[in-house]
């Protein structure tokens, strides 16, 4: 992956894609003109390691490199042209997947239709391990997965910002940022609130398991790359070991970082969230997993995170090949 694309993948989901978080600035920045990019270089928002998209023509002397491109990251329905041969869509989830996604594309969740959608599609996920095309599909990325529930622990002013007329926000999603890199927002709303009603709003935090989900989903996104269609995925609709708990509160469901296990045909498959590594595993060492996680030796969900992540640092090793 080129750096340009790893930061412009992070910048839309919010997740770290092993970029390191500047002293100065924040490591991405997206621009709507040059009056924007003037604003951020004068608060101090691009730094010396900080990478900026702009449109063609802006130029930040003190950023590590300006990436021109011609249309919009932020609006459904647009496209991103970064020169000649890379063009990203965005798309509104709730209509995503009626389109023919001709290339890589960035799902936002925009409006109360699209919760909705993309909270039916995590619902029968879990309930019978049905998983949309578009959402496994490896040239998608599910921007600002933190709003959705998903893990992002380094998201923030110091991993992207996104600036034009109104002021600096993390990403699309979250409110103006003052100067000093603080939320104008009322007290309870932070970076990445969803454009919704407080009542969905709630139906996205109760759901402690949806963390699990976007783990479930880049482990899918990334055997589908590798030509395994159609897999199961533990703690989603079914356990390999059927004895084990499938329910909203079995403990591997609220570890979004766990190793998620996948099986293809009679293949398993251990997925590691935080090095987005996959590998193959035997039969044996998949179900001792999987009971790891399931019922760990303590009740609290740490120790059975800790467990697997134990099995992986050893385990696959010995279980089977790197993917």
């Amino acid at each position: 992956m080129t750096p340009y694309k790893q930061h412009l993948m992070s910048w839309i989901t919010g997740r770290g894609f092993g970029l390191r978080l500047p002293e100065q600035g924040a490591a991405t920045v997206v621009t709507e003109d040059a009056r924007a990019l003037e604003r951020a270089a004068a608060e101090g928002l691009v730094g010396p390691e900080t990478l900026v998209f702009a449109p063609s023509g802006c130029e930040a002397p003190g950023a590590a490199a300006v990436v021109p491109y011609e249309g919009s990251l932020v609006e459904p329905g647009a496209e991103a042209e970064f020169g000649e041969d890379f063009f990203l869509q965005i798309q509104a989830y709730s209509i995503a997947g009626f389109l023919v996604l001709l290339g890589p594309t960035a799902l936002r969740l925009t409006d109360q239709e699209d919760v909705e959608a993309f909270l039916a599609d995590a619902d029968a996920a879990l309930a019978e391990g049905s998983w949309p095309d578009v959402l496994t599909n490896p040239a998608v990325q599910f921007a600002d997965v933190a709003a959705a529930g998903g893990a992002a622990p380094v998201d923030g002013p110091r991993l992207r910002l996104y600036v034009d007329s109104e002021g600096a926000r993390v990403g699309k999603l979250g409110p103006v940022l003052s100067e000093a890199g603080e939320s104008r927002a009322p007290a309870g709303v932070g970076p990445g609130r969803l454009p919704v009603d407080a009542a969905l709003q709630q139906e996205v935090a109760g759901r402690t398991w949806l963390g699990r989900y976007h783990a479930a989903v880049q482990a899918l996104q990334s055997l589908r790359a590798r030509g395994h269609q159609g897999c199961e995925v533990s703690g989603f609709g079914l356990r390999f070991n059927s004895r084990l708990d499938t329910g909203a509160q079995a403990p591997d469901l609220a570890l979004p970082e766990a190793p998620v296990l996948l099986r293809s045909g009679e293949t398993y498959f251990v997925y590691e969230p935080v090095g987005g590594r996959v590998f193959e595993a035997g039969a044996e060492a998949a179900l001792t997993l999987e009971r790891a996680l399931v019922q760990p030796e303590a009740s609290e969900a740490g120790t059975a995170w800790a467990q697997a992540r134990t099995f992986l640092e050893r385990g696959p090793a010995a279980a089977g090949a790197a993917a």
